[in-house]
C-alpha cells in the first residue's frame, strides 16, 4: 500500500462514502452504481482509483464484480495518522507543540 495513493483516493467525498458503505459489507459493482447514482464510466473510475490505492478488492462472480473493503489498508493509514498526531505533543507532558516552537522539543 502506498500511503499517498490512499490519501489521494480518499480526498474525494463519493469515494470516502463508498469506503464507509463497504465497511458494512461487500457490494457488487451494479449495486454500487445504483446506490451512488454513478454512470458505468464514473463507477469504473472510482472503483479503479480505490483498487489501485489498495483500499478495495474486486472479485469476479460470474459476470459481475463483487467489491470488498481491504481493512488492513485502513489500519495502516490509521497507524500513520496516530503516529503523526502523537508527534504533535511534547513527550511526557500531554501538551501540544505550538507551530512556532515545534522544533525546540525534538
Amino acid at each position: 500500500m502506498q500511503l499517498g495513493a490512499v490519501f489521494d483516493a480518499l480526498a474525494n467525498e463519493p469515494r470516502r462514502e463508498m469506503v464507509v458503505r463497504l465497511a458494512r459489507g461487500s457490494m457488487t459493482t451494479p449495486e454500487i452504481g445504483r446506490h451512488f447514482g454513478f454512470t458505468r464510466q464514473a463507477l469504473n473510475r472510482h472503483v479503479g482509483i480505490l483498487e489501485d490505492a489498495g483500499l478495495i478488492r474486486r472479485t469476479l462472480r460470474g459476470r459481475v464484480h463483487e467489491v470488498t473493503l481491504v481493512r488492513s489498508s485502513l489500519d495502516e493509514m490509521a497507524e500513520w495518522v496516530s503516529t503523526a498526531r502523537d508527534a504533535c505533543y511534547i513527550p511526557g507532558t500531554g501538551h501540544a507543540r505550538s507551530e512556532s516552537r515545534a522544533g525546540e522539543h525534538r
